[in-house]
């Protein structure tokens, strides 16, 4: 009789236990979609069109502190660093090494305006390193896949100056928010104050960032 009973026992555990894991595992795939599904969300909201309209007010203003950060390099060799550090360059616990003002420039791959004004953030290095400008490019793609077309980009343009990895967005939510239009540029003047905050804007960025840059190196 024990026996009857233990093996009828079994078959009920049995009955009973296959549906559940049955279940979890068809549940199992929908958890992993949803998952990636947030990340492609988390990740968007760092730009979600180049319409200036639809971006977030500016964070800073002129005259503001400028959030000091540091950070690895996407490309140490050409920058003949690993990595750099805001406050090295401005504010109080700033070098002496001849900076006077920092362009610090956001950009994407996704973004095609920020692509075209490289070679122009390269020409403004070569030009006026001397007279104390420096450039600094942070990189805000999250995906490791689109980190080799960066280092296309670097290569293509023959980039030197930093290009920063923000793979976080732990800077440019400092100083872009959440919602932002790119490409979007800050100058930092030697004092640590912002001097310039320009975000999503269009075709005339020469035009603007030499009168700003000039402006600012002669404060």
């Amino acid at each position: 009789m024990k026996t009857l009973v233990t093996r009828a026992m079994l078959l009920a555990f049995v009955a009973v236990s296959l549906p559940a894991l049955a279940a979890d595992k068809k549940g199992a795939a929908p958890a992993k979609a949803d998952a990636k599904a947030a990340e492609k969300t988390a990740e968007a909201k760092v730009d979600p069109a180049h319409d200036a309209s639809k971006a977030d007010p500016p964070l800073l203003h002129v005259g503001d502190d400028a959030p000091m950060f540091n950070g690895l390099l996407h490309n140490p060799e050409e920058a003949g660093k690993p990595t750099i550090d805001l406050s090295a360059m401005v504010g109080g616990d700033a070098e002496a090494d001849g900076t006077k003002v920092v362009l610090i420039s956001f950009f994407a791959t996704w973004c095609g305006p920020c692509k075209r004004e490289l070679p122009l953030l390269v020409q403004l290095d070569k030009e006026l390193r001397e007279s104390g400008l420096r450039v600094v490019s942070i990189a805000i793609d999250k995906d490791e896949a689109k980190w080799p077309e960066i280092a296309r980009l670097v290569k293509e343009n023959k980039i030197t100056f930093p290009v920063v990895k923000d793979r976080y967005n732990l800077i440019a939510r400092r100083f872009l928010g959440e919602k932002t239009a790119l490409p979007s540029v800050f100058l930092i003047g030697r004092d640590g104050l912002v001097k310039l905050v320009k975000q999503g804007y269009g075709e005339n960025a020469e035009t603007f960032l030499r009168g700003e840059i000039d402006k600012a190196l002669k404060e």
